[in-house]
């Protein structure tokens, strides 16, 4: 089996609220679908995140040269071309995220053509279900209480919530979560990087009185010394996530023992063959992972899934958040309540394309043109 093209198609979809975090509010979701072509008659497909997808087009255009004629398989081998050959070193986070796209394209393709999941090239799997988070949504302490009232009887063991937003009160929010959930669930709040090291300190000791499990990125992802700092002056837990995207990152902060736990994706690491071997390092250093999440389809959910069955040290309560666009771009089921969702076993992701969706998003994407982050941003 052959790559014999690799085509992308830029997607503009809406969110059925607008989701809010530290940078802002964003209303829809700016997706770049990857096609790749083989001539076994197979397509796989994945997905990159971006803020502009004509900026991903093109990147994925020269990178896509990489994987023509190749075998989908061969993603070891086109990677070190690309790292090798290209200058995509120079600009390692963009161009991660760009090559995830294709990379999970591949390993959907490959399934698909040899009739196995996804996960049969990862290490094979370990568990047949992955347990995800409760993402309560709001602007408001109160309206995320409330929809986190309504997840928590869904019988959801972990809640995630953003903190470190201008203008919000963290401990009311926290503590207004807190109540509405009750003692139970594990409570992991995300900061995004909102804070200085003195002010995290602070924060984090104030919240911990609501029995918090962790606090995910509290300082800048550069500051890897400042997180361990952190970590040794709290007694909650924390988590790296903007921290640890590429290998010489994710093996400073598990070196510096800068954090108890990782969230990462296969957007961060550029596809799920990295992703498994990430995993694989944290895992010699005694630290969980936890699948991260960004504002993206179903697609990356299946993909995420894929990878996150062949871990062994993986956390409960990993991230989702396809549930929050507006329409899904695809026809399998994915039911998340309670969190407990089985990995499907289908070839490739395990999904079926909606067609007929993607093009409503393309067409939008065309018409309108990409969302912007800011809700102070016109669209």
């Amino acid at each position: 089996m052959i790559v014999t093209d690799v085509t992308s198609t830029p997607l503009a979809i809406p969110l059925e609220r607008p989701f809010h975090w530290r940078s802002g509010a964003q209303r829809g979701a700016n997706l770049v679908l990857f096609a790749v072509e083989t001539d076994a008659g197979v397509t796989g497909y994945g997905e990159s995140i971006c803020e502009e997808p004509a900026a991903v087009v093109a990147y994925g255009r020269l990178m896509a040269e990489a994987f023509v004629g190749r075998s989908p398989g061969d993603v070891e081998a086109i990677l070190q071309t690309l790292w090798s050959e290209g200058r995509w070193r120079f600009t390692p986070h963009w161009s991660l995220q760009v090559l995830a796209g294709i990379e999970v394209a591949c390993w959907d393709a490959l399934g698909k053509g040899l009739g196995v999941p996804a996960s049969t090239f990862l290490g094979g799997r370990v568990r047949d279900e992955v347990d995800l988070m409760a993402f309560p949504q709001g602007d408001t302490a109160a309206e995320l209480a409330a929809h986190a009232a309504e997840l928590a009887t869904e019988g959801y063991r972990v809640v995630y919530v953003k903190v470190g937003r201008d203008g919000r009160d963290d401990e009311e929010v926290v503590a207004a979560v807190r109540e509405a959930i009750g003692p139970t669930p594990l409570l992991r709040v995300d900061a995004n990087e909102a804070w200085d090291v003195p002010t995290a300190i602070d924060a984090i000791r104030r919240l911990e009185r609501y029995g918090i499990d962790w606090v995910e990125q509290p300082v800048a992802a550069g500051n890897v010394t400042g997180l361990a700092r952190v970590r040794r002056s709290v007694d909650v837990k924390v988590a790296a996530d903007q921290a640890v995207h590429t290998a010489s990152e994710l093996r400073a902060v598990l070196e510096h023992e800068a954090a108890d736990a990782v969230v990462l994706g296969h957007h961060e690491t550029g596809g799920l063959w990295r992703l498994r071997q990430a995993a694989a390092l944290t895992e010699a250093h005694g630290v969980p992972l936890n699948r991260h999440a960004c504002v993206e389809s179903a697609i990356s959910t299946f993909a995420g899934l894929q990878v996150a069955a062949c871990v062994p040290t993986l956390t409960i309560g990993n991230q989702v958040m396809h549930q929050l666009l507006a329409e899904a771009l695809v026809t399998t089921p994915l039911p998340l309540r309670g969190g407990r969702v089985t990995v499907p076993s289908g070839p490739g992701l395990g999904l079926e394309l909606d067609h007929d969706a993607v093009e409503r998003a393309r067409a939008r994407h065309a018409s309108d043109g990409p969302y912007r982050t800011l809700e102070r941003s016109a669209r």
